[in-house]
């Protein structure tokens, strides 16, 4: 009993379902009671007409799409890779919801009461993430700054409702995805400033975007290089002008968000002067930037730590380099009379790294805790009483 789907999620979806096929005008309160195999007077129970269950068809999806822009958008740097994430993610949504799509497109764009709905409310937060975006590029020169940026927006969402109409009433293009390059390579050039230079590498990054993405969900082995391609959005050869093989993507993905938390603790967190104070900062720093990218953390953890063929390539020597903070940290310790000086900083190193693998091992895959860095003060504490006289 306690597993079963609410009567207005029952509802809610058989109407999704009518309404994507049929039309809303086309669809009655008796056709959405009988597909769920209740009375018409049960679904009055829950809604006040067949309007309100139309507007609130969308809203959990729509709040959906916003978790996802809001999980895909962290770590990310610049307006331009961070606005081609965004309308990949509406894009490939759109996609493979196409009950939503049908109402998005043909029950609520023309629908003057729509716009004063809670779920328009959920759609102009899902609107102000591409907003922010663009204003963040023309704030910081990579988006043309003079281009209104209401338009710049019609110009984006303007361009992906004309291509999904198409889709769904022609069926053409039989695979939106065939498309998706042009889209953005169009955006790009009516988007980006003459002025600022293109990513190197652009496919390149994507296709480590793809890979990381797939790595992290389904696991190395049985991620394809076919799929690879298709979340990147390029051909299957194009992998291979850029990687010999699979592994040499695998490898490759934790090296820059490797470099970049190396240089996280430069010249500022070197005037900290307190071994103990630096060594929290140290494993806050550490948790948080792996909390704000998992898949970066799934990865090291899933793929790379157990496999042999790991110790032998470039990030493994950025992982040492990152190592050799801690362990500097605790023989600075040691020295200066603050840590114990019978502790072996090459077994506390080992400790610190293990419990800081083992708790992220339990944030991955139980989701237990919640958030990692709600483990920063407890783990702090407790290696510093392994380490202090």
């Amino acid at each position: 009993m306690g597993n079963q789907i609410p009567t207005k999620a029952l509802i809610l979806e058989a109407a999704e379902e009518l309404f994507s096929v049929k039309g809303f005008e086309n669809t009655t309160i008796s056709e959405i009671s009988s597909a769920v195999g209740i009375s018409e007077s049960t679904v009055y129970e829950h809604f006040k007409n067949k309007e309100d269950i139309l507007f609130s068809v969308p809203l959990a999806r729509t709040r959906e799409l916003i978790q996802i822009n809001e999980d895909h958008l962290r770590g990310l740097t610049g307006a331009r890779v961070k606005l081609r994430k965004l309308v990949w993610n509406y894009f490939e949504f759109l996609k493979n919801n196409q009950n939503y799509t049908n109402l998005l497109l043909f029950e609520l764009r023309g629908n003057r009461d729509f716009y004063k709905t809670e779920v328009y409310e959920e759609f102009r937060i899902f609107y102000r993430s591409f907003r922010d975006v663009v204003l963040e590029g023309q704030q910081n020169g990579e988006f043309r700054s003079r281009a209104d940026s209401r338009i710049l927006l019609s110009l984006i969402f303007g361009g992906m409702d004309m291509l999904f109409i198409t889709w769904i009433v022609k069926e053409a293009p039989e695979n939106p995805y065939e498309y998706l390059e042009a889209l953005l390579d169009f955006l790009d050039h009516a988007i980006v400033n003459e002025g600022t230079p293109h990513v190197v590498d652009d496919k390149r990054q994507r296709i480590l975007n793809a890979a990381a993405a797939a790595f992290s969900k389904f696991g190395y082995n049985k991620t394809r290089v076919q799929e690879i391609a298709r979340l990147a959005g390029v051909g299957d050869g194009t992998i291979y002008q850029y990687f010999k093989t699979k592994q040499e993507i695998l490898f490759t993905l934790p090296v820059e968000h490797t470099r970049n938390l190396i240089s996280i603790h430069g010249a500022p967190f070197q005037d900290i002067k307190d071994c103990e104070l630096k060594l929290i900062v140290l494993i806050n720093d550490y948790l948080n930037f792996c909390e704000i990218n998992r898949d970066y953390c799934s990865i090291v953890l899933l793929e790379l730590r157990y496999n042999r063929q790991f110790y032998k390539t470039e990030v493994y020597n950025l992982f040492r380099e990152f190592a050799r903070i801690f362990y500097d940290i605790i023989k600075d310790g040691i020295a200066r009379g603050h840590f114990r000086e019978d502790v072996n900083p090459y077994i506390a190193l080992k400790c610190i790294h293990g419990a800081v693998d083992h708790s992220m091992l339990s944030w991955i895959v139980f989701n237990k805790p919640a958030r990692l860095t709600s483990l920063s003060v407890p783990l702090s504490r407790l290696i510093l009483f392994g380490l202090k006289p």
